[in-house]
C-alpha cells in the first residue's frame, strides 16, 4: 500500500514542480521536503470523491451536521476529546486559520510567541500581519528538545504580548509534549490573559508508545483562551484541498474569530473536502494505524543509517513523519550543505534555518514515502559523507 513509487511530476505539485530546480529531479534527486506524503489516500477516500464528482455539482458548501458528526466523532474515537458541534469552526487550512486568528485577537505591534526553530509560516504569519515575533526558543537538554519555561513566563508577563503559536506535535523537532509540560504552557497563557493558539495538525502521526494529548484535555478551564487548529489533512495526504476543523470551546472567543473570518472573506467549506473528511474520518482508521507503522519503520531505518555517520545527530522524533538532523559538525554553511544534500546525495530538503536562526546548520527530511527511495538517498548520503 505504501510502497509504490510515483513521479508526481507535472501535477502541479509544490513539492515536486514549483521549489525544484529545473531538471534536477530528472537527474535523480528526490524530494523529501514539503510535509505531504508519497502515499496515495485511502482508497475509501478516493472513492468518495470520485462518487461526488460523479454527481456533476460542485457547489457552495456548508460544514453541515453530517460533517460536524464525523469531525465530532473521531475526535472522541481517536483522542478522548469530546467536543459540540458548534465547537467547529470550518476554516481553508490550519496556516489561514493561524492568520485569521493574529487579526482576530491582536492588534498591529502586538507580540506573538513562538518556539524556534519551528514551522516556518509561524513566523510569516506574525509579520506578514504586522505584528512582532517574541520568540522562546526551545533549548537542548541532554539530547532532547525542551521548554524553557521560567523564559516563557517571563516573555508572556509582557504587556504586548498577546498570543503564543504552540506546534502539538512540533514540527521539526518531533516533540510530543507531556501533560506535564502542556499544562504549563497552559496555566502560563491563562494567567496572563495570552491567547494560546495550538496547531495540532500532526497529532494522529505518532510513534508507538506515544501519547498526543490535545490542549484542552489537559485542563477544561483552558477552553477559555484556547484556539486548536486539527485538520484532515496531514492525517490522510489531503492538504490540498484546504479545508482545517478549528474547535474554539469559548463562545465569545469563537465569536470574534468567525467575525473576522467573515471579514477574510471565509464562507464556505471546499465542496470536495465534505465527502473526503466524513468518508476519511469514519471509514479509515486501519489507514492511520498501517501508516503510522510503516512511518515508523521508515524512521528507525533512517535513525540506523546516522548511528553510522558520526558527523551527523538525530533527534528523537516521537511524532510527525518529519525527521530533524544535525548536520552542524559536516563544517558547511546552509548553502553548501544544501547544494551537498542535492546534488551529491540526490535529497531535496527543508533546510533548517528556515525555521529560525537556531536551524542553521540542520535539515528536515520527510520520510513519509517509499522504503525503496528512502534507502537510496540515505544510503547515498552515507557514501558522499564518507568522501568528504
Amino acid at each position: 500500500m505504501f510502497n509504490e513509487i510515483i513521479n508526481r511530476r507535472g501535477s502541479g505539485s509544490y513539492k515536486w514542480d514549483t521549489i525544484v530546480d529545473d531538471g534536477i529531479i530528472e537527474r535523480g534527486a528526490y524530494p523529501l521536503s514539503v510535509a505531504d506524503m508519497e502515499f496515495r489516500t485511502p482508497l475509501e477516500v478516493r472513492q468518495a470523491i470520485t462518487d461526488f464528482a460523479h454527481k456533476g455539482f460542485f457547489c457552495y458548501t456548508s460544514g453541515d451536521e453530517v460533517y460536524r458528526d464525523s469531525v465530532r466523532e473521531f475526535l472522541l474515537r481517536r483522542h478522548n476529546f469530546k467536543i459540540e458541534n458548534e465547537w467547529i469552526v470550518c476554516v481553508g487550512g490550519v496556516v489561514f486559520a493561524i492568520n485569521t486568528a493574529i487579526r482576530a485577537f491582536t492588534e498591529p505591534g502586538d507580540k506573538v510567541i513562538i518556539q524556534t526553530p519551528v514551522y516556518y509560516p509561524f513566523s510569516a504569519s506574525v509579520k506578514n500581519n504586522g505584528r512582532v515575533i517574541a520568540d522562546n526558543p526551545l533549548v537542548i537538554n541532554n539530547g532532547k528538545y525542551e521548554m524553557n519555561f521560567t523564559e516563557l513566563e517571563e516573555i508572556a508577563s509582557q504587556d504586548d504580548v498577546k498570543m503564543m503559536l504552540l506546534c502539538s506535535p512540533h514540527n521539526p523537532v518531533g516533540r510530543v509534549w507531556t501533560k506535564e509540560e502542556l499544562q504549563k504552557v497552559g496555566e502560563i497563557c491563562l494567567k496572563n490573559n495570552v491567547i494560546l493558539v495550538s496547531d495540532e495538525i500532526h497529532f494522529d502521526i505518532l510513534r508507538a508508545g506515544q501519547e498526543h494529548t490535545v490542549i484542552n484535555n489537559v485542563d477544561e478551564s483552558f477552553g477559555k483562551n484556547t484556539v486548536i487548529c486539527t485538520a484532515v489533512s496531514k492525517t490522510f495526504n489531503l492538504a490540498g484541498l484546504g479545508t482545517s476543523n478549528i474547535i474554539i470551546s469559548d463562545e465569545k472567543l469563537r465569536e470574534t474569530f468567525k467575525d473576522q473570518l467573515s471579514k477574510d472573506g471565509y464562507s464556505c467549506i471546499n465542496c470536495v473536502s465534505r465527502p473526503a473528511t466524513i468518508v476519511a474520518y469514519t471509514k479509515c482508521d486501519y489507514w492511520i494505524d498501517a501508516m503510522r507503522k510503516y512511518v515508523d519503520d521508515n524512521i528507525e531505518f533512517v535513525k540506523s543509517v546516522v548511528k553510522r555517520i558520526p558527523q551527523i545527530k538525530m533527534y528523537d522524533c516521537q511524532g510527525t513523519y518529519l525527521v530533524w538532523l544535525d548536520m552542524r559538525n559536516l563544517g558547511m554553511n546552509d548553502g553548501e550543505l544544501d547544494i551537498f544534500l542535492r546534488d551529491k546525495c540526490g535529497i531535496i530538503q527543508d533546510p533548517g534555518y528556515w525555521f529560525g536562526e537556531n536551524g542553521k546548520g540542520f535539515s528536515r527530511l520527510n520520510v513519509a514515502c517509499p522504503r525503496e527511495i528512502l534507502e537510496k538517498v540515505m544510503n547515498k548520503l552515507e557514501q558522499e559523507i564518507k568522501k568528504l
